[in-house]
């Protein structure tokens, strides 16, 4: 079972009135029928948490130097219609409410967390990406690095070591443009692969047919 965690964040131009914002915000979270429950901040704002039917968690959140950030926790499978519905009734709620002092408004599409097939993988440059992953053909660990090929709808059969994004079955362009895209002819020569292979070179040469390959890492 996996959570599906959304965030509704509001960037303002000024500290709002706080007393006034979350009595404004009471009648939706009654409505829903969640439990609040007010945390001391420290003087850092305002901050409470609100539970409600089918496990549903929210965090909200009025940070005193002008930004209210809103996390909803759900369970996979929950009611899609009544959770937009909340996130769509608060976010005009404090559109309402915030008129005038709004700079910037972001709402993000559901995190998926502790779902059987991970979707959400690391570029060499650290940023996060989602992937419509929708199987794990293979994972294994050697006895030099972690090993998994993961079926993404849009990019085939995705090779991951240690955790980073190496290629992936759409990456057959780029492994002809290497090899010429047809203008080299291959058959019956001596190929040296300098490298790992990157790209599926091997794969790709040994259908060409040629004399002998040779591999140097």
């Amino acid at each position: 079972m996996a959570v599906l965690h959304y965030t509704l964040d509001f960037k303002l131009r000024a500290p709002a009135d706080v007393s006034a914002t979350v009595r404004g915000l009471q009648s939706i979270f009654q409505e829903q029928e969640m439990t609040e429950n007010v945390h001391d901040s420290e003087g850092q704002g305002y901050l409470a948490t609100f539970v409600g039917k089918n496990g549903r968690f929210a965090i909200l959140r009025m940070h005193s130097h002008g930004l209210v950030t809103f996390d909803l926790q759900c369970l996979e499978g929950d009611d899609v219609v009544q959770v937009d519905n909340l996130l769509n009734a608060l976010e005009k709620k404090l559109k309402a409410l915030l008129d005038g002092n709004i700079q910037r408004i972001k709402r993000l599409p559901a995190l998926i967390r502790g779902s059987d097939v991970d979707r959400y993988w690391p570029t060499a440059d650290g940023r996060l990406m989602e992937y419509d992953i929708d199987e794990v053909v293979y994972e294994k660990e050697s006895a030099y690095q972690n090993i998994k090929i993961l079926h993404s709808l849009q990019f085939g059969n995705m090779l991951i070591l240690n955790g980073d994004v190496n290629l992936a079955e759409s990456d057959l362009p780029y492994t002809q443009a290497i090899m010429g895209s047809g203008k080299e002819h291959y058959a019956g020569k001596e190929i040296l692969i300098l490298g790992g292979g990157d790209g599926g070179i091997l794969h790709e040469a040994v259908k060409l047919k040629p004399k002998m390959i040779t591999m140097v890492e």
